[in-house]
């Protein structure tokens, strides 16, 4: 029995609105979000963060060196016998507490108390401005310890990852879904080795700040706020005098900004990517889109299965139509109704031979092995 030929369908035919109603809903209710983490070790090695550290260390030398000192009076009150040292305090305090006096003398006009105010002056480097240095320092030590740490598992790579999620909902179901893709690249040997002389300098430019900062941690300043184990300060810090008028204190306080910029970055080096503001996440959307199609279109019966993705394929390529060309203006990229025609004519004639193509090859496949076989069975014959 002769096979009937299937007839190619018209596209009017194909077209269905319930598939474009439920294609327009899935949109309207779709939330998603992007993010992508970027690690390039190339961009890393720039070594400027060591720049502005060795630039900075000659001014906080001197003022690790000349570290301010602070007069602070304590008052106790203590038995007159303890007392080593009668000042003018004492006599004003005395005058004010009657009860501290054990006998009086009128006569020799001498009084003897029993307690007295007794003042003691102490210097101490507790004050603001040594307790920012303290802070500094600590922030460089833990600063130099990580780069020197990342020197040392340093793997020449650069590395990639986009993270995609997205939910809707269509008039019968609730869709999501979850994306991760992954790249690592690996540059050229020469490049490797230009890194690596790099990072061997750097290695002996890190060794001299060490030299600079076990020097200041064994400074009477910091010895002595570590025996007190004084607070670090939080940001922002105080502009006393100090730091308005001596430019060593001044670069200190930018080197303390520039750390905590630089820590900053490298904590928000996870960056989302609004909806609203790029374009990218679009195509991601629009791909969710494309799988929901294909998920939606799998069915035991080849037939039905067919259908719905043709259903499906037409307002997936309105969809793409629209996306590709409203990001195109984005960027600044005209494109005229005559071009886009064209375009899509000139892939419809590229499948459209393909096809013709294929069909050439059967067709000259089967010609040749119905001949072979017909002439093995001349033998028969």
């Amino acid at each position: 029995m002769a096979r009937t030929k299937s007839k190619s369908k018209n596209l009017e035919y194909v077209l269905n609105e319930e598939v474009s109603n439920r294609k327009n809903l899935f949109i309207d209710k779709l939330n998603s979000e992007m993010f992508y983490n970027s690690d390039f070790s190339s961009e890393s090695m720039s070594f400027e963060w060591l720049d502005q550290l060795e630039f900075a260390c000659p001014f906080l030398d001197t003022i690790f060196r000349n570290a301010k000192i602070s007069l602070v009076k304590e008052e106790i009150i203590v038995n007159a016998e303890r007392t080593k040292k009668v000042t003018v305090e004492s006599i004003k305090d005395l005058s004010k507490h009657p009860n501290y006096v054990d006998k009086m003398d009128e006569k020799k006009g001498e009084v003897i108390p029993n307690r007295i105010l007794n003042v003691i002056s102490e210097e101490t480097y507790n004050i603001y401005e040594n307790r920012f240095l303290f802070t500094l320092l600590n922030d460089i030590d833990t600063f130099v310890y990580n780069k020197e740490e990342e020197l040392k598992n340093f793997k020449l790579s650069e590395s990639k990852s986009l993270e995609y999620s997205g939910g809707t909902e269509t008039d019968t179901e609730r869709v999501s879904i979850e994306l991760r893709i992954e790249s690592e690249t690996f540059p050229s040997d020469k490049t490797d080795k230009k890194l690596r002389d790099e990072i061997k300098k750097a290695k002996i430019r890190i060794k001299r700040l060490k030299d600079y900062i076990s020097s200041w941690s064994h400074s009477a300043m910091v010895k002595e706020l570590t025996k007190a184990h004084v607070a670090y300060i939080n940001p922002p810090v105080k502009m006393t005098n100090i730091f308005l008028k001596n430019p060593n204190f001044q670069v200190a306080l930018k080197l303390y900004d520039y750390l905590q910029k630089y820590n900053n970055n490298e904590d928000n080096s996870r960056t989302n990517i609004e909806k609203d503001k790029d374009p990218l996440q679009g195509f991601l959307d629009h791909s969710f889109l494309i799988d929901f199609c294909v998920l939606d279109s799998i069915s035991k019966s080849k037939r039905e299965q067919k259908e719905k993705m043709s259903q499906y394929a037409i307002v997936l390529l309105k969809e793409e139509i629209h996306r590709t060309v409203s990001m195109l203006l984005n960027c600044g990229i005209e494109i005229t109704d005559e071009q886009l025609l064209n375009m899509i004519s000139g892939e419809l004639k590229k499948e459209k031979n393909n096809r013709l193509v294929g069909a050439e090859d059967v067709k000259k496949k089967f010609k040749s092995a119905m001949d072979e076989y017909l002439e093995r069975m001349q033998d028969y014959l």
